[in-house]
């Protein structure tokens, strides 16, 4: 497939000492889709400020085979000039791009996302979600091979997050390559492949179905309303790790027979209504940022 970007060893140090980004590599070919996860602060913006070279890395080399135009790219924060009109908006950046006779692209894309009709209306006076389609038609207005959005529906409604999600389905399925960071999990399992990031680092990479197959063992779900008499419980079954968020709980169980584990779960009064469930991204990367609960025997 062809090579759109590579990334070797960027790494990124602000003034101050500050390490945002240490020793990424990536490659980012034809038909890729891939999703950069990980919480506020674990460095995602910086790496996208370098991928089109609005930062320049400390170290590491950056390829890019196609040049500037053959990547859009979407930031984190609405970027485009609030007293422009729609219109005026995708008419300045197509100046910007040099594109000639740009009439027909831009409402090929205004029509795709359903703001045909907007085209009169100041940038600044769109939704969350309206916005982010405007940035989307800028970014996709040169034809790019490469698609870069960070964090692109960040602030924005469920409803308009799903619309904006089948927008970015149907552009992968034109051809564009897309690389999107997201700190939501459920938005991650849109991706083809996943890179978990923290601290400025890689923590791991691969298919849903890698990621998923590194935790092995049986995973359920039960809740819980005494967490401490309830860890102390679980510590009699030896389970690997758990993973908790108010009175559910997440546990890891070596790999058994699953109904009998579950009649004994069933058992104990301290835990409630324990079913198996499937391991998620969430629980891999909670347990390669080592937030399990630490209850091994």
């Amino acid at each position: 497939m062809t090579l759109l970007l590579r990334a070797q060893g960027l790494t990124l140090t602000y003034p101050g000492g500050t390490r945002a980004v240490r020793g990424l590599d990536l490659e980012l070919r034809a038909g890729d889709l891939l999703g950069l996860i990980g919480p506020d602060g674990a460095g995602k913006s910086s790496v996208f400020r370098m991928l089109v070279r609005l930062l320049r890395p400390t170290a590491g080399r950056l390829e890019h085979p196609l040049g500037a135009r053959g990547i859009g790219y979407v930031p984190q924060s609405f970027s485009l000039a609030p007293d422009l009109s729609v219109e005026e908006n995708l008419r300045l950046q197509a100046g910007l791009f040099g594109l000639q006779a740009p009439e027909t692209r831009m409402g090929e894309l205004l029509e795709s996302v359903g703001l045909a009709s907007f085209r009169a209306r100041p940038a600044g006076a769109l939704s969350g979600g309206m916005k982010q389609k405007l940035s989307l038609c800028s970014a996709l207005l040169p034809s790019p091979a490469l698609l870069l959005l960070d964090e692109p529906t960040t602030g924005v409604d469920p409803v308009s997050r799903r619309e904006f999600w089948d927008l970015l389905h149907g552009v992968h399925e034109e051809g564009v390559a897309i690389l999107f960071s997201t700190p939501y999990m459920d938005e991650a399992e849109y991706a083809h492949r996943v890179m978990f990031m923290e601290a400025g680092r890689i923590l791991d990479s691969g298919t849903l179905e890698e990621l998923r197959s590194r935790l092995p063992g049986l995973m359920v779900r039960m809740m819980a309303r005494d967490r401490e008499t309830a860890m102390a419980r679980l510590r009699e079954f030896s389970p690997l790790e758990a993973f908790g968020e108010g009175e559910e709980l997440r546990v890891r169980f070596p790999d058994q027979d699953p109904d009998a584990l579950l009649s004994r779960l069933a058992s104990c009064p301290e835990l409630k209504h324990p079913r198996l469930c499937p391991i998620s991204l969430e629980d891999v990367f909670l347990h390669l940022l080592g937030q399990g609960e630490g209850v091994h025997a």
